[in-house]
C-alpha cells in the first residue's frame, strides 16, 4: 500500500511540494510523483551537503518510522525520467533494486537511512547529457524526541551507456539460464508413458454427447465468451504495440492506458461473438440477443468496477496516495458508458 514520501518526518522542498501531472494510467497504477528536495549542479561533484534537520521525532513518528520500517517500505527516486537503483555484486551477478529503503532494525534498534550517496552516470552526444542516478545510504538510530539531520553527496561519472540502452539496467534479467537437458529429458518420452498418456487422453470420447448438448444456461456462456475475446484481443494488441515500442517503460502509465484504450474499442469484438454464438446456440430463439449484447458490455466492467470501488474505499480510509481520485471514477464510468457500451451493442 503506497503512501507519500512526505507522510514521515522527512525533508520537504523549500519551495513546497508540488504533485507533477499525471495521466490516466499513472492514476490508475497509483503513481504519484512530487518534487524532491535534493538539487544537483550538472558536472559538479559534492560531498556532505546539508539537507535539513526535522523537528524533534514525537511519537506518533516514531511509531509511525518503526512500522514503515518492519513493513520493509521503499522510497522511490526519479531522476531525468530514470528510477535510482541501487546495486551490489554478490556472486558473480550485478543485484539491483529500484529504490532504497526507508530504514534498518538490527537487535531491536532503529535505523533511518538519512545520507543519500548519488553516483549519476553520465553520457554525452551531440552536445546534449544524460544522466542516471544510482543511490545508496548511511544510517542513523532513530530515538523518539531527537531530530533527524539529513545529508547527501553527488558524484558525476562518464559512461559509455548510450540514450538508447540506458534502460537495460533495469530490464536485464540476470543469470537466466536455459535447462536444455531437461527440455530433452521432458521430450524423451518412452513408449510406455506415451500410451498410458495417450489411453488418458482418449477419455474425451465417454462424455462426447455431453460436449456437445446444448449448455443449460446458454446466455451465460455467450456472454462470458464475448468478454473473454474482448480481454484476450487486449492482451494481444498491447503486447504487439509494446513489442513494437509504442508503449516505452520511459512513458510512464502508457501500458495501462493503452490496455484500458484497446479494451475500450474491443468491444465491438464482445457484442459481435457474444451475440453471434447465441444466436448459434439459442434454438431459433433470436428475440434475446439485446439483452447478451447488454450484458456482454456490463458483466466484466461491473465486476471489475465494483471490485474497484471497494479497494478503493480501503485505500482511501488508509490515507494511501494509491487511492484512485472520484474524478477518475467519474472518468472511467463515462468511458464504460460512452464508448464500450454503444461499441458492444
Amino acid at each position: 500500500m503506497p503512501f507519500s514520501y512526505y507522510s514521515l518526518p522527512f525533508c520537504k522542498p523549500k519551495e513546497g511540494v508540488k504533485d507533477s501531472a499525471e495521466n490516466l494510467g499513472e492514476l490508475l497504477m497509483g503513481d504519484r510523483i512530487e518534487n524532491s528536495p535534493y538539487k544537483f549542479k550538472m558536472y559538479v561533484n559534492e560531498s556532505e551537503i546539508f539537507l535539513c534537520q526535522s523537528k524533534k521525532v514525537s511519537a506518533d513518528d516514531f511509531k509511525l518510522l518503526k512500522k514503515r520500517i518492519d513493513e520493509m517500505y521503499q522510497v522511490n527516486l526519479i531522476l531525468d525520467n530514470l528510477p535510482a537503483i541501487r546495486y551490489t555484486k554478490k556472486e558473480g551477478f550485478m543485484l539491483r533494486w529500484t529504490g532504497y529503503p526507508v530504514g534498518v532494525k538490527v537487535q531491536n534498534v532503529y535505523y533511518l537511512f538519512n545520507h543519500l550517496k548519488f553516483k549519476v552516470l553520465i553520457h554525452k552526444y551531440e552536445e546534449t547529457s544524460v544522466a542516471r542516478v544510482m543511490g545508496t545510504g548511511d544510517a542513523v538510530e532513530v530515538m523518539p524526541s531527537e531530530p533527524i539531520v539529513f545529508t547527501y553527496e553527488v558524484a558525476f561519472e562518464e559512461s559509455d551507456i548510450k540514450w538508447p540502452s540506458r534502460w537495460d539496467a533495469y530490464l536485464k534479467m540476470e543469470g537466466s539460464k536455459v535447462h536444455w537437458r531437461d527440455l530433452t529429458r521432458y521430450e524423451e518420452l518412452d513408449k510406455e508413458s506415451q500410451a498410458q498418456m495417450n489411453e488418458e487422453l482418449s477419455g474425451w470420447k465417454l462424455v462426447v454427447g455431453d460436449v456437445f448438448r446444448a449448455p443449460s444456461n446458454p446466455a451465460l456462456l455467450c456472454i462470458l465468451i464475448g468478454d473473454g475475446v474482448q480481454i484476450l484481443g487486449m492482451a494481444i494488441v498491447t503486447i504487439l504495440f509494446a513489442a513494437l515500442g509504442f508503449m516505452s517503460p520511459a512513458s510512464r502509465g502508457t501500458l495501462i492506458t493503452g490496455m484500458l484504450f484497446f479494451y475500450l474499442i474491443l468491444g465491438i469484438a464482445a457484442g459481435y461473438v457474444a451475440v453471434r454464438l447465441w444466436r448459434t446456440i439459442g434454438c431459433g430463439d433470436h428475440k434475446g440477443w439485446i439483452s447478451v449484447a447488454w450484458k456482454a458490455a456490463c458483466f466484466f466492467p461491473g465486476i471489475a468496477f465494483l471490485i474497484l470501488t471497494i479497494l478503493n474505499f480501503l485505500l482511501w480510509g488508509s490515507h494511501s496516495t494509491g487511492a484512485i481520485p472520484f474524478a477518475v471514477f467519474v472518468i472511467l464510468l463515462l468511458l464504460w458508458f460512452c464508448i464500450s457500451v454503444p461499441l458492444t451493442l
